[in-house]
């Protein structure tokens, strides 16, 4: 199980790693927290970046997950989003699939990269990311019924909101809505 003290620690890190991976940009003093739910960035040349903060998740087994976004805006809503997201398995190997359900649909992601695995207790800390659309981000995350099943070649795990995230989730859809 995660400890409450880790998890501030990893969502760090995964921030800073996603920045300096994917971006680079710099965040001037006009821009920034949107919300509790969403910052913004400025990168040069009218472009912007934004950041949803992680929603707290919880898999089958009771253990703690998080999940956020990050996606920029070029041309309209037609960038790529990157989710990073945490989840404990039992074992150490290499997550191939990642499965998002809305409903009777799903997303099947068609690369999953692993930032980081660490022991945790009795479990591995998988620190996972995909890449999706904007309108797939839209569709099959931002809804308060998605489930998201992490699998390896010989076990899975399901996590889906916390009953909070669930409530924080109709806000980050105004706000983005407002914003895009």
């Amino acid at each position: 199980m995660l400890k409450i003290n880790k998890l501030p620690f990893l969502i760090f890190i995964a921030f800073i790693t996603f920045s300096t991976y994917n971006c680079g940009g710099i965040k001037p003093a006009a821009t920034g927290k949107i919300s509790k739910y969403v910052e913004d960035f400025f990168l040069g040349d009218g472009k912007m970046q934004y950041f949803v903060k992680p929603l707290e998740y919880v898999s089958t087994t009771e253990d703690e997950s998080a999940l956020d976004a990050t996606f920029r805006r070029a041309d309209k809503k037609n960038d790529s989003v990157t989710v990073n997201f945490s989840v404990l398995l039992n074992k150490n190997n290499t997550v191939n699939k990642v499965v998002i359900k809305n409903g009777e649909s799903e997303y099947v992601s068609e690369s999953v990269q692993t930032f980081f695995t660490q022991k945790e207790d009795e479990k591995i800390l998988h620190r996972l990311s995909i890449k999706t659309t904007y309108a797939d981000y839209k569709t099959y995350l931002l809804n308060q019924t998605h489930s998201i099943t992490v699998s390896t070649k010989d076990e899975s795990e399901t996590i889906s909101l916390t009953k909070k995230s669930k409530q924080n989730i109709e806000k980050i859809i105004l706000i983005l809505d407002d914003l895009l």
